[in-house]
């Protein structure tokens, strides 16, 4: 099957999903408020024009190679920080392989990192290893979004539906769980990026509105994690159960006491609503658009859905996942099922492009 699909076919059979992508943390704002200067066109000529020859301390005993394994295992905030000391630590930085190939071809996962204050928690391998998986961590299928509150690769049927991957408010947890300082401390935290989550509008700028809250959250999973660890498996405390209502966004707490109650991003859309997703703006205040690089290559693909199942769900079809995202294997493997599915729908778009 694979030989008989040539790259027009394969892009009459598909299409990108552009509508559930841009539902995430917004690249066009990640780029002007977090800027990358490993990314401008002569970053990379600046360590060979004129050699670095400040002094690293300690660090100068070490042969190159110990020092980019030290660093590949070094958080990324900590990374970010040590590239401002010199341009020596910057270029002994950028040298390192992992760390070259996500600022490389993905430079938008480093930036939310970055800006969501996420990036202390993990490493240059960590990401870079995201970045060669394919899977989405919990369900084995194509992931084209990264969680940032644990760094791993998700899809979008786990990203909306998952409840251990709502993001919550820490104010919340600490209350609802009667969390420490200590163990808030320890348990990752995402501080969200002011936008339009959910349908977004067009705007004329996408920079940080003046006075719009950013708000710190977890991870309900992680939350419930620590909570019954605390709790050493005890049934949770009444406050707990009486502020789950019967939808997951009393999760962020009472709405009186709610810091996101007037964040503009809270305004549901109809559309969403219906999707079943409209009521958890936040889920998507913890991701962003992902992609995958394929191992052997230095080639990147981001996902794309079948067209094939897009119209057979719209005839009732309900078996068809016309949600899920492949890559162009996955696709492939994809359209030997499809095809058997739907002959008659795939002989007439082939037919269709060949005919042009």
């Amino acid at each position: 099957m694979a030989s008989t699909i040539v790259a027009s076919t394969l892009r009459a059979l598909t299409y990108s999903r552009g509508d559930i992508c841009d539902r995430t943390i917004n690249t066009e704002y990640l780029q002007n408020d977090c800027p990358l200067d490993q990314t401008s066109a002569n970053a990379h000529l600046a360590c060979r024009i004129q050699p670095a020859t400040a002094s690293l301390g300690r660090l100068d005993i070490l042969p190159v190679e110990t020092i980019q394994i030290i660093f590949s295992n070094t958080d990324l905030s900590t990374l970010t920080l040590l590239r401002s000391v010199s341009r020596r630590a910057s270029c002994l930085v950028d040298s390192v392989p992992a760390y070259k190939k996500v600022v490389t071809h993905s430079p938008n996962a480093l930036r939310a990192l970055i800006s969501t204050h996420t990036a202390q928690y993990f490493t240059a391998n960590d990401v870079f290893d995201a970045l060669l998986a394919h899977e989405c961590f919990l369900c084995g299928r194509f992931g084209a979004f990264l969680y940032l509150l644990e760094c791993r690769r998700c899809c979008w049927d786990c990203l909306i539906s998952v409840e251990d991957l709502l993001p919550i408010c820490k104010a919340s947890a600490q209350t609802l769980y009667r969390f420490d300082a200590q163990t808030m401390d320890e348990m990752p935290t995402v501080l969200t990026i002011p936008g339009s989550y959910g349908l977004r509008h067009k705007q004329s700028t996408h920079r940080q509105p003046k006075g719009e809250k950013r708000v710190a959250m977890v991870a309900y999973g992680a939350a419930r994690k620590a909570g019954l660890n605390v709790q050493m498996g005890k049934k949770l405390t009444d406050h707990y159960e009486k502020a789950k209502l019967e939808t997951r966004v009393a999760l962020r707490g009472p709405v009186a006491q709610d810091p996101m109650r007037d964040m503009d991003c809270m305004n549901y859309d109809h559309a969403g609503y219906k999707a079943g997703f409209g009521l958890e703006p936040q889920r998507f205040m913890a991701a962003v658009r992902f992609p995958t690089l394929i191992t052997g290559t230095d080639k990147i693909e981001w996902g794309f859905s079948c067209l094939g199942c897009l119209e057979r769900a719209e005839y009732g079809d309900e078996e068809r996942f016309w949600n899920e995202q492949y890559t162009t294997e996955g696709m492939v493997r994809h359209l030997d099922k499809c095809q058997r599915a739907g002959q008659s729908w795939i002989n007439d778009r082939v037919t269709e492009v060949h005919g042009r």
